[in-house]
């Protein structure tokens, strides 16, 4: 892996494997949602996209503190880092990690992971890995099996970013959160209450 920090945040998947540009009162946040929202942040940094990187920031720093992770170093590079390769190397993302690297190889095998994101296209039936938009531009007899290439390449998106989770888990637990602390929750009704302002945005 040869990219550099800075060119990984424009290509980092945002909102994946996780969107929090609109949440419900009912939803239910954990450490992991951590890993996304702080390379979320980076990537919305490195492209300029001012009108989501306060409700980022707010919602990672409320989460470090409801968690008691307060004092890991990368609550403090949420609440001050400007720059989005910065923000990437303070979380763990290295161009080449070393083999005894486990925190830069959880971040690279992340990428791998995602690197099909899961998203909605709209498009025949929904299923945004169809070949093409165009049949007709297809010979018949390969429409049965691009429809099966379709729908097995949607069911891995669906497992990558489920395995994604799993992995966040280990990133935070490699920040310094310990084992018996990843499985805590808050709802966002309970983060709102204790004041945090909930934004919406369209996708």
């Amino acid at each position: 892996m040869s990219l550099s920090p800075a060119s990984l945040a424009a290509s980092l998947t945002p909102f994946v494997p996780r969107d929090y540009r609109f949440l419900f009162e009912s939803e239910v946040l954990e450490p992991a949602d951590l890993v996304t929202i702080g390379s979320a942040l980076a990537w919305m940094q490195a492209g300029q996209h001012d009108e989501l990187v306060g409700w980022y920031r707010a919602l990672g720093d409320v989460l470090f503190e409801r968690f008691s992770l307060g004092a890991l170093p990368q609550r403090r590079a949420l609440r001050e880092l400007t720059s989005g390769s910065e923000l990437l190397r303070a979380l763990g993302i290295v161009g080449s990690p070393d083999w005894d690297d486990a925190l830069g190889r959880s971040w690279w095998m992340r990428g791998l992971l995602l690197g099909l994101p899961e998203v909605g296209s709209g498009a025949l039936a929904g299923n945004p890995y169809q070949l093409t938009l165009d049949r007709s531009r297809m010979p018949v007899e390969l429409h049965p099996l691009a429809s099966v290439v379709a729908d097995e390449l949607s069911a891995h998106v669906r497992s990558a970013n489920a395995l994604a989770r799993k992995l966040d888990r280990a990133i935070v637990a490699l920040w310094g959160c310990p084992v018996e602390r990843l499985d805590q929750r808050v709802t966002v009704a309970e983060l709102v209450v204790g004041g945090l302002e909930l934004q919406i945005f369209e996708p």
